[in-house]
């Protein structure tokens, strides 16, 4: 565990080919422009999807094969009866949606989390719409951030999604990056008082990304008493709640909802990333300060996107199916990786496998480096770390179908002879 300085510019720490950081994105180089810049924004790091999609590009502009594990993008069609509703939603006159969204798309997922999880949210008070879970992960500390103030840490696992701590920057707020390692478990009641006493968010993510693992009931317990011991938002992204291999997954919903926010999504459930909807839901008095927030800069979902929403969440047969779909991937992937030694770290549950880079193949980055020469694309531990946690490992998500994850399996098992 330790806390990070804001990144300084550097370059070639993802693919020792192609520079994780562009030109533009470092302050003094390559423009004329007397425009003053946001010096925060100047010292993040080229998205790590950039990355993967240029790298892509690259392979079939040559008429290479690619096998793209890269960017969590599943490639499976959204289901029918979801496409259906949304067509038959758009109106003539499309008006401005509103922060809540019609109800309907807010009792469906309240009736979704009784099934999933048992319990009972109010749809009036408890729930919100949201463009997709990356721009509530993004937006969510303006809500408890005040940037002149001494206390103003986010915690965040490191690795970990990457908006967890881009967010926490271009807010004003002081990083705070809990260093995970061996099973990749967070534990939050392992970090020091003073970072605590001066922490007013605190990122968990279970099942994990990038690494799969997932945290216990007993382990959502235990983070929730060391949040509301020190008065800290307890924010829990469950994005992969229902992408799971043995069990489903906890959530931190089955705890406690004083103090506690949960993101769930609909991108991997139902095959929806480009439709941008996911949910938030916990604390009454949190939820209307959320909904407070969100009307100044309009964080709204379109209706005819709500209306596909309201069919995804009413549903579970087509997540269970997509669930099995990826099962059948993994199944491929884990029996060559065991056949060829390789060490697969956490991946309970999720949408990834996070292995780790074996003997004399270097880093991450350049063990991905050495699989492109194959085609196969793959996603280099360093890009969802701001320490060294995850430098000597590489992710791989289950996109290709199952006659792609063969295919890589052939040409992976050729390039280890």
């Amino acid at each position: 565990m330790q806390a990070v300085e804001r990144p300084k510019c550097k370059h070639g720490n993802v693919y020792p080919s192609l520079l994780f950081h562009t030109v533009d994105a470092c302050p003094g180089k390559g423009s004329s422009s007397a425009v003053r810049l946001n010096p925060l924004l100047q010292q993040l790091p080229t998205y790590p999807t950039v990355v993967l999609d240029r790298l892509r590009d690259q392979l079939r502009a040559e008429g290479k094969p690619v096998y793209d594990f890269g960017t969590g993008d599943p490639t499976e069609p959204t289901p029918a009866f979801i496409r259906e509703a949304f067509l038959a939603s758009v109106p003539e006159n499309c008006r401005y949606p509103t922060v809540r969204g019609d109800v309907s798309v807010r009792e469906a997922f309240a009736a979704y989390v009784q099934r999933r999880f048992g319990l009972s949210l109010d749809p009036e008070r408890q729930i919100l719409p949201t463009s997709g879970s990356k721009e509530l992960i993004f937006h969510l500390p303006l809500l408890v951030i005040d940037p002149a103030a001494p206390d103003r840490t986010i915690v965040f696992p490191d690795p970990g999604y990457s908006v967890y701590y881009r967010g926490a920057v271009l807010c004003g707020a002081e990083p705070y990056a809990q260093r995970l390692s061996g099973d990749f478990k967070q534990r939050v009641w392992e970090l020091p008082e003073e970072v605590l006493r001066r922490t007013r968010l605190v990122w968990i993510n279970s099942p994990h990304n990038p690494s799969g693992a997932v945290l216990s009931r007993d382990d959502l317990q235990r983070t929730y008493e060391v949040c509301r011991r020190y008065d800290i938002l307890l924010a829990s992204d469950e994005c992969y709640a229902d992408v799971w291999f043995d069990k489903p997954p906890p959530s931190i919903l089955e705890i406690a909802t004083e103090g506690v926010l949960a993101i769930f999504s609909l991108s991997k459930r139902s095959g929806m990333t480009g439709y941008r909807t996911g949910m938030v839901a916990g604390d009454a008095t949190l939820m209307a300060k959320l909904h407070q927030l969100r009307t100044n800069p309009g964080l709204a979902p379109q209706d005819f996107v709500n209306a596909a929403a309201t069919a995804a969440w009413s549903d579970d047969t087509h997540a269970d199916t997509r669930r099995h779909i990826f099962a059948r991937k993994r199944e491929i992937l884990m029996a060559f990786l065991e056949e060829a030694g390789i060490e697969v770290v956490g991946s309970e549950a999720g949408f990834y496998l996070w292995l780790r880079v074996p003997p004399g193949k270097g880093t991450g980055a350049e063990w991905a480096q050495e699989l492109l020469s194959v085609g196969i694309l793959s996603n280099p531990g360093a890009a969802f770390a701001v320490t060294d946690a995850a430098d000597n490992y590489i992710r791989l998500a289950l996109v290709p179908d199952e006659a792609g994850c063969k295919a890589a399996v052939d040409a992976w098992r050729r390039h280890q002879r």
